[in-house]
Parts: structure tokens; C-alpha cells; sequence
């Protein structure tokens, strides 16, 4: 599950997209890891292996896989990229066990490529206490909110979001996703959903929960603009105190308080597609919002210095545009159909990319036939980056 962690900077590296996304490496693909052995309690929870592929293949596929007896751990996202997601089922057991997860890249053309990491689960705990002394209610009154969360300037991809605490002291936790993630759960579900979250970034992370926590934990009113929503979207703003126990246990102390909104969904143009784009720094985000979600279309970015080396020099900048997409889809169109490629879609879409460079940049859409020409205009958004400022046009 992704989850976007709000009031907090992070460092994000990505490559601009330009062209279609399916790329030719001269360079034969490589897959390494940096992901060490993997210890899970007894209660299990979700886990994750980031890797690396240098010179991605155009047909590479990355699968997972624990060992063939082992009946423990469940492999539950191999999709996103960078990435594998599983799940450490529950030590009912007084044995500790031990698995290893192979993961393979294959490719045509070449070896399979493969690492193995090695993950184990400690026992279940032994004639635990039957009525241990409970820890005192950090709370006095915990059926109450002591947060107040405020969602305003709300468009199809940002809000403003505003989260003050009654407590200035107490250190906190702001989440913001789908409503749906959280809108049929328990205040407990909630949390073991976060923890579960929290123990799996801090595992990848090759930190300890601590460290982990003291780049997300807030104290004191907090605000900023959310980006990168999708138009039309509920969306769940959430908050509640937390305490880490010198035991490294992760204890919620309050209520979570929880605000909802939807973006908004930008105008439909008949018989056409709406193209909007904003900047955040160096990044571009995007959203189109087709006519009608029946009909495929190709969206995309490009640049003038792109165009200008490849050659795309007549014609108008959307005649360009569509003529370099046009001539590297046809390389492969026996291969793909226009369909699986990732920069066609169907319905609403979001896109972004990165100005590595002062440059001019466009973002185009068209509608698409089967052959990958175009159905239709062109429409074209053009973005000017000095390097500084961004102009959007």
C-alpha cells in the first residue's frame, strides 16, 4: 500500500520521462540489492526488499518467491518498482523458523539474474504472564478528539491542510490517503496498519523504528499544501499521539481524529481531453481528464532539446511531439500493442517528470488508434523552466 506521509520533506529521486517509457539499453540489465537478513517478531506483519535494476529490459519481469516448504510468508506485491512487498503471518508456534526469499529478474536474451535474502521469525512467547499489571492510560480522556484538522483550497490535485494539536507537547503522527484505507477500520486497526507500515519503512530503511519515527513525528500546529492527489478522489486526513516505549513498543495515546475531502475533477472539454500540470520545485505533475474513459489515449512528456537532437525539427511542437512517440511506437508495435504501453491510458490519468535541465518541456495527449496514430488533436501544454522559475502555458 502506498502511503503518502504529509508535513515532512523527503528526498525523492527520479529520471524525467521523456519520450515513451519504454526505453532501449545498450547496457545489459543489472540487479542488486542492498537488503540484508530480515528478523520479524513472533506477530509477524508486513515486511519489504528494495533492489535496483541498472539498464532495465524492455520485457523484464521481477518475481518473488519464499521457500517451497515454507507456508509463513506470503508474497503480496512484486509491482512496484524498486520494491517487494510480503507478509510474515503470526508465530503460533514455539519454534523459531527460518525461510529465505529468492528474487529473479529474467529478460529475453539473457541469464536470469537473482539475490536471496534470508528472513526469520522469533517464537511465540512462552507462559506469558496471565494478568500482567496494565500500563495506565496515557489518555484520560481517550474517546475524545484533541486534535482539530482543517482541509481547505481544495482542487483536483492539492489541498491545503492545517493540523493543530490541543497538547503543543505530545509528539504525533499526520497521515493523508484514500478514504478508503481507513474510513470501515477501527481506531486499533488504524494503528496496526501504520505500525505494520512504520516497522516495514524502518526495516527497508535499515534503521531501527526510533530513527524511523523521528523523521515522521510531529509536535506542535503543522500545515502544508498536499500534491499529487488524484482528481475526484475521497481522501482521509489523519492524526493521533503516539509514545515509544523504552521497550521499543509503539503505544497510541489518543483518539485518532480523522477529516475527509474529495479533489475536485477538472472540466471535460467535448470530444477532447483536459490537460492541467503544476511544479513543485523541479517536478511537473500532470492529470488528464478524457471526454470519455471508452477511448485510449497516449500521454506523455517531451522536450525541445530532445526533439531538436532526434531530429523533430518541422512542424508544429504537438506535429513533433506526436511524430517522435509515433516513429518509436512503430519499432515495437509487433511486439506491444498500443495498449500495453505504460504511457496509454484509459479514464483519468496522472503523470509527472523531473526538469533535470533549463529547457522548454511539453506534456501532449491524443487519442490513439490501434496502429498508434493519432485520433484526433493534439493537445499540447508547454512549460518554460530557466532553471529558476517555471512559466506553464
Amino acid at each position: 500500500m502506498k502511503r503518502i506521509l504529509i508535513f515532512m520533506l523527503s528526498c525523492v529521486s527520479a529520471a524525467a520521462i521523456i519520450g515513451c517509457e519504454k526505453q532501449i539499453e545498450s547496457e545489459p540489465p543489472v540487479l542488486s540489492s542492498d537488503a540484508k537478513d530480515i528478523h520479524v517478531t513472533a506477530e509477524g506483519g508486513t515486511q519489504t526488499i528494495t533492489y535496483n535494476i541498472e539498464n532495465p529490459a524492455e520485457d523484464g519481469m521481477i518475481t518473488a518467491s519464499p521457500d517451497s516448504e515454507c507456508n509463513w510468508i506470503e508474497i503480496t506485491d512484486t509491482e512496484t518498482s524498486g520494491v517487494i512487498t510480503f507478509n510474515v503471518l503470526k508465530n503460533e508456534t514455539d519454534a523459531k523458523r527460518e525461510s529465505k526469499i529468492t528474487v529473479t529478474y529474467e529478460y529475453s536474451g539473457g541469464d536470469p539474474q537473482s539475490f536471496s535474502v534470508n528472513v526469520s521469525q522469533d517464537p511465540r512467547e512462552n507462559n506469558p504472564d496471565p494478568d500482567p499489571d496494565p500500563d495506565p492510560d496515557p489518555d484520560p480522556n481517550p474517546g475524545e478528539d484533541v486534535f482539530t484538522i482543517t482541509v481547505d483550497n481544495i482542487t483536483y490535485s492539492t489541498a491545503h491542510i492545517r493540523v493543530v494539536p490541543d497538547d503543543e507537547t505530545m509528539p504525533y503522527i499526520v497521515y493523508v490517503d484514500m478514504a478508503s484505507e481507513i474510513k470501515d477500520l477501527s481506531d486499533d486497526e488504524v494503528f496496526q496498519m501504520d505500525y505494520d507500515i512504520i516497522v516495514g519503512n524502518a526495516n527497508a530503511s535499515q534503521i531501527t523504528i526510533n530513527e524511523y519515527l523521528n523523521t515522521i513525528v510531529k509536535h506542535g500546529p503543522q500545515e502544508t499544501t498536499q500534491k499529487s492527489l488524484n482528481p475526484g478522489n475521497e481522501y482521509a486526513v489523519w492524526a493521533y499521539g503516539i509514545d515509544l516505549q523504552e521497550d521499543g513498543t509503539l503505544v497510541r495515546l489518543s483518539k485518532i481524529t480523522r477529516e475527509y475531502f474529495t479533489t475536485k475533477i477538472p472540466p471535460v472539454t467535448e470530444n477532447s481531453i483536459t490537460l492541467e500540470v503544476e511544479s513543485t520545485g523541479t517536478t511537473l505533475s500532470a492529470v488528464a481528464t478524457p471526454y470519455t474513459n471508452d477511448k485510449y489515449y497516449n500521454l506523455n512528456w517531451n522536450n525541445e532539446s530532445t526533439l531538436v537532437n532526434a531530429g523533430y525539427t518541422d512542424g508544429t511542437v504537438a506535429e513533433r511531439c506526436f511524430q517522435f512517440e509515433y516513429d518509436y511506437m512503430v519499432k515495437y508495435i509487433g511486439f506491444y500493442a498500443v495498449t500495453d504501453w505504460a504511457n496509454v491510458k484509459q479514464g483519468p490519468a496522472t503523470t509527472s517528470t523531473v526538469m533535470t535541465k533549463p529547457d522548454t518541456y511539453y506534456l501532449f495527449a491524443y487519442f490513439i488508434n490501434n496502429d498508434a496514430t493519432a485520433d484526433g488533436e493534439i493537445i499540447l501544454k508547454t512549460i518554460e523552466f530557466d532553471g529558476y522559475n517555471v512559466t506553464i502555458r
